[in-house]
This record gives structure tokens, sequence and C-alpha cells, in this order.
């Protein structure tokens, strides 16, 4: 009984604090349906940030950005988007390859491809829907209400969808470094 209490106070007063206590910054809070499809791919989530995402008055998502080692840039993460307001599936292909364009010109050809590929993740969304895509090396899967809709390798698609939050360049700065775990506070 000595040994143990002598070998708790020695681990409490000898050791760094971050190894003696857990970031609760970093735990993952999210329904059972989201937890079981980041356990297929993740042995580790924590959080690298989350953001909050409004134009003008209007509250459109909010995102999280996971990975198994807390930061980023990392080959394998997870963004979880979080819809506070309903969207049409049109509206949305339509914005994403709006942004997408930001990033490359498509000639007619890719244009299509980057089509079928949104058409196939992406649903009719309602308030409080959710949005996950997966990066895992050198493919993405694509989860809409717990639901796969889509998995692809297509290695340019890939990384422009998910620079549309993560590039340094993005739209939105702010919720860009938030997202990245830069403005905590």
């Amino acid at each position: 009984m000595h040994k143990k209490l002598y070998l708790f106070l020695l681990l409490i007063f000898i050791l760094p604090p971050h190894i003696v206590h857990s970031n609760t910054n970093n735990i993952i809070k999210e329904d059972q349906g989201t937890l079981n499809i980041l356990n297929n791919y993740f042995s580790k989530k924590l959080l690298v940030g989350k953001a909050n995402l409004q134009f003008l008055f209007w509250n459109m998502y909010d995102a999280k950005l996971i990975s198994e080692s807390g930061k980023y840039p990392s080959n394998k993460f997870a963004l979880i988007l979080k819809y506070n307001k309903n969207f049409s599936k049109k509206s949305v292909v339509d914005e994403t390859i709006n942004q997408l364009q930001m990033q490359k010109t498509f000639n007619e050809t890719e244009l299509e491809e980057v089509k079928v590929l949104l058409n196939k993740a992406f649903r009719e969304i309602k308030k409080n829907n959710k949005f996950i895509g997966i990066k895992n090396n050198n493919e993405a899967i694509f989860y809409f209400q717990n639901e796969k809709v889509l998995r692809t390798d297509n290695s340019e698609f890939i990384n422009l969808f998910f620079d549309i939050w993560l590039r340094k360049d993005s739209q939105n700065p702010k919720f860009t470094k938030e997202l990245l775990g830069k403005n905590k506070g």
C-alpha cells in the first residue's frame, strides 16, 4: 500500500505536468455514430482545432479537424462539418466547385469529373446533419449522416477539396487558423 502511495506522489510531484495530466482540450466530443466512423481509421483521436463559419448573420456550420497526433499537417486526418442550417445539394456542390476553382482552373473534362465526385459526396442537408471527410494517406473517404458516400484516390481532388478549409490563403483565414488550432485561447 505504501509503495503505491509513494509511486503516486512521485508521479505527481516529480514528473512534468504534461505527463501526469491529460489535455482535456483535445478530447473529441461527438455522437456515437461519428465516433464509430473515426474509430475505423484512427487509433487515437485528438482535436487539432475547431471553428464556426458564419456568413453575414447566418450561422453556416461548425468544423472540427482531428488527427492522431493532434497536429496538422498530417497524412491522416478527419474534417467534421456539422451544419447549422438547411442547404440544397445543388448549392453545396456549386459552392464547393467555386471554392475549388479559386485554387485551380479546370478544363471541361476535369470539371465534369469533379461534379461527379461532389454529387456522390453531398446530399440535401438539414440542420444538424454531419459530413465527415477523412484523408487516409493517398485516399479520402466521405461520410454523410454516418453513411459512406464516396471513396476516392484522386489525389488532386483530395488535396484541393481539403484545402478549401486548410490552405494558408483560404477564403476565411481566421476560420482556417482556428481549425488548424493556431488561435487557441
